[in-house]
């Protein structure tokens, strides 16, 4: 349990100030701007090594030394925040430039400070934050990060295997070694292409046995063709080199690389795979989102509404992904062409088509055959040339032309030798096809796998999810019950909205009526209600390594709900210790008068009056040292400030002790002022205060007596800085006096314990040490 939070020149403290909790909860009530806040800030900055949420930004400094450090701080000043507990203390020195250095953070290692500090403007962020966000919270207490971090790691795995695998330029090889052999054999049925083969071996191996498998056939034939080629007459041989580049279908090539270059162009995106990797990233933003108003889209930058964004972002990758995909196609389409112009070439190279080329007359097609065969293979195959261009066209349909032509006066034997050629070279690359298929399968098989991994993690992360879920939603529902009691606005839990994996929202029935957000029906007051049950039911779960810090949570709840809060305080966190700050005067008294004094203690912040100067506690929690505060400035402000206190702790004390005031017709029934009080207390104090007496129980009059001297004061003095007279400082600091002494009589003097916060035994209320009594 923490002992002390103390400061020092860190926020609003100057010199060394301290909280001392003597182990128990603490409410601490302070005017707007008298430093209650800078504890909250002080758990906050050794929580998060040294640094404050609410002072990120530009202003605070490079390490926030602007907003943190007092600025009345000598240069030399003792900056520090500590936590004391019992034998051990953690502390953080600041440096004049900021620089925090923390000793003994373990201690408070596993505390959570989204789970133990919730601070005023903070109750509604959960209600206004969108489905995504709110699971983001509840990931953590989810116990799911582990397993979300495994199936965000399967997907990149996945992706990572294709990456090194280069499995798309696999598939793009075995594509066009497929293309081949359908355009060679005309069928992929084994057997067709086995009778093709065997033919072939009957038509120049007759006087053989015929070998029975793909690879002995390409073997023996090889060399046999070889020797056939070799053996070719001059004629012959150019025949065979015309007839081998004119079967190149060089025109059908061009034409599929220009038609996909034009698909291509009408999609054409700047950094298309990067823009790609930012929609898939956006998908899973846009899953989340639950905003209203328009928003950018990260990939493209288009202005959509933000209901909108899922399906804008589901058509923009569907664009990119058709446009990779035709890139793809047009890549392939590409290398055969590369690998069409490299056959050709190198057939028109051969030594006995020089005669041929010789033969050629008309200076454009010899011209276009000389940029034919200067035309850069890699250059065709990674796209540097222009394939669409008018010139690049024409020499490719000059050349295709032209061959087309000669192959006219091929001899049928030359062209079954050229048929038979291709052939056996398209089944030489048999093995490779099949290693492809192969390597392609395991690869698929690998990612397949991957993915089933990732699809069942995410599937135990659902059922996971809404276990917690519910859960959560049973803690939320009870203590909106103890808020709300008897409301019709029931039914509030948790929920996964449709088709959203990592998405959570809230549900309500609205006298009836279901509602999927509270923001649809419910007011500010009931949004910051159900902000409240939302964080104390998380930071039930989650945040039991640390106290919790309550900064001002209660400024939009009416004094009904106020009360109800300090019902829930009592029955959900009994065995936590809580810090309650607040600048309401009347909440911390009814939190005075109702929480046992043996678990609490109570504080107040006097008003802050400069940096040198600091954060100043009164001497008691009574609350009469803010009217001291003003006697030298305002006397009458005083006076006037001293029956303020008066009229809230008195109302809160005779609502304890069954104090009887007489009926008044109308509200004003419900709202004594301290006059009234004053004097029916004096009246029941003579007949129900009683005082140990050696071994009897007498009437005790100081109390009495006490209660009377400050309703003689009240009336001219009080009054009197009420309604702007004046008022003399003597005067005010008599009536401040007065009341204290009023207040402090109800106190034992022995065990210090108020008879209106005693144990209630045998119809009395008694103090610890049952020196004072009330009857009831």
């Amino acid at each position: 349990m923490l002992e002390e939070i103390a400061l020092s020149w860190f926020r609003g403290a100057s010199i060394k100030v301290s909280l001392e909790t003597q182990n128990k909860s603490v409410v601490i009530h302070g005017p707007n701007g008298s430093g209650k806040s800078s504890f909250v800030d002080g758990i906050e900055y050794l929580l998060s090594q040294g640094r404050l949420q609410h002072l990120a930004h530009s202003y605070s400094g490079r390490r926030q030394e602007l907003g943190v450090i007092n600025t009345g701080a000598a240069p030399d000043a003792d900056r520090h925040v500590e936590l004391r507990f019992k034998g051990a203390s953690i502390k953080g020195t600041i440096a004049p430039n900021g620089a925090c250095s923390i000793s003994n953070r373990e201690i408070i290692a596993n505390w959570n400070s989204r789970r133990i500090i919730l601070r005023q403007d903070e109750v509604s962020e959960f209600i206004k934050a969108s489905a995504g966000d709110k699971y983001s919270v509840l990931l953590p207490l989810l116990g799911l990060n582990s397993l979300e971090n495994v199936a965000v790691n399967l997907r990149a795995l996945g992706r990572k295997v294709y990456e090194i695998a280069n499995y798309a330029g696999l598939q793009g090889r075995l594509s066009q070694l497929e293309l081949d052999w359908r355009a060679k054999f005309g069928s992929n049925d084994w057997e067709i292409v086995k009778e093709k083969l065997k033919a072939i071996y009957r038509a120049y191996m007759s006087d053989g046995s015929e070998p029975t498998s793909l690879k002995a056939l390409v073997n023996e034939l090889r060399p046999v063709l070889e020797r056939v080629v070799s053996g070719l007459q001059s004629e012959q041989a150019t025949h065979l080199a015309i007839k081998t580049a004119a079967d190149q279908p060089l025109k059908k090539y061009l034409s599929e690389v220009q038609r996909l270059a034009g698909e291509a162009l009408k999609l054409s995106e700047p950094l298309i795979e990067t823009r790609l990797a930012i929609l898939e990233s956006t998908q899973l933003f846009a899953e989340q989102l639950n905003a209203d108003g328009n928003i950018d889209c990260p990939a493209c930058g288009q202005s959509v509404l933000a209901s909108h964004l899922k399906a804008h972002v589901a058509s923009e990758k569907l664009r990119l992904e058709a446009a990779i995909a035709i890139f793809g196609e047009r890549n392939a389409a590409l290398n055969l062409l590369a690998d069409s112009i490299a056959i050709v070439q190198s057939s028109l190279g051969r030594p006995e088509l020089e005669g041929w080329h010789s033969a050629i007359v008309a200076e454009h097609i010899k011209e276009h055959f000389s940029q034919f065969r200067a035309l850069q293979i890699e250059a065709v195959r990674e796209g540097k040339l222009d394939a669409s261009s008018t010139a690049f066209t024409k020499i490719i349909h000059c050349v295709a032309d032209e061959l087309e032509t000669a192959a006219n006066h091929v001899p049928p034997s030359i062209e079954k030798l050229v048929a038979d050629l291709g052939m056996l070279d398209a089944a030489s690359h048999f093995p490779e096809i099949l290693r492809l298929k192969s390597r392609i399968e395991q690869i698929d098989l690998l990612t397949n796998f991957i993915t089933s991994m990732e699809n069942e993690t995410r599937e135990e992360i659902k059922v996971q999810t809404k276990s917690v879920v519910k859960g959560i939603s049973d803690d939320i529902q009870r203590m909106w019950a103890v808020l709300h009691p008897a409301e019709p606005i029931d039914g509030v839990h948790l929920y996964q909205p449709d088709g959203l994996d990592k998405a959570v929202d809230i549900a309500l029935r609205f006298y009836g009526r279901k509602q999927l957000s509270p923001r649809l029906t419910l007011s500010e007051g009931h949004r910051n209600s159900l902000g409240l049950c939302v964080f104390l039911a998380l930071a039930k779960r989650d945040g039991k390594d640390g106290p919790l810090v309550l900064d001002d949570v209660v400024s939009s709840f009416d004094r009904e709900h106020r009360s109800y809060v300090t019902d829930l305080l009592s029955q959900e966190f009994s065995d936590r210790q809580v810090f309650i700050f607040t600048h309401d005067y009347d909440w911390f008294v009814e939190l005075r008068t109702r929480l046992a004094a043996k678990l609490w203690r109570f504080k107040i912040l006097l008003p802050w009056k400069e940096p040198a100067i600091g954060i100043r506690w009164a001497s008691n929690a009574g609350g009469f040292d803010l009217a001291r505060e003003l006697l030298e400035s305002d006397p009458a402000s005083a006076a006037a400030k001293a029956r303020a206190v008066m009229d809230t702790q008195l109302a809160a004390i005779a609502e304890v002790l069954g104090v009887l005031v007489p009926f008044i017709k109308g509200p004003k029934n419900d709202l004594r002022f301290a006059g009234d009080l004053l004097e029916r207390l004096s009246k029941d104090c003579d007949r129900k205060m009683r005082r140990k007496n050696g071994d009897e129980y007498t009437a005790w009059d100081v109390p009495t007596h006490k209660a009377k001297v400050a309703h003689g004061l009240l009336l001219p003095f009080a009054n009197a800085g009420t309604h702007g007279r004046y008022v003399s400082r003597s005067e005010a600091e008599r009536l401040i006096d007065a009341c204290e002494a009023a207040i402090a009589s109800l106190t034992c003097e022995t065990c210090e314990h108020p008879v209106w916060d005693a144990a209630v035994k045998d119809h009395h209320f008694r103090c610890d040490c049952d020196a004072i009594r009330w009857k009831m």
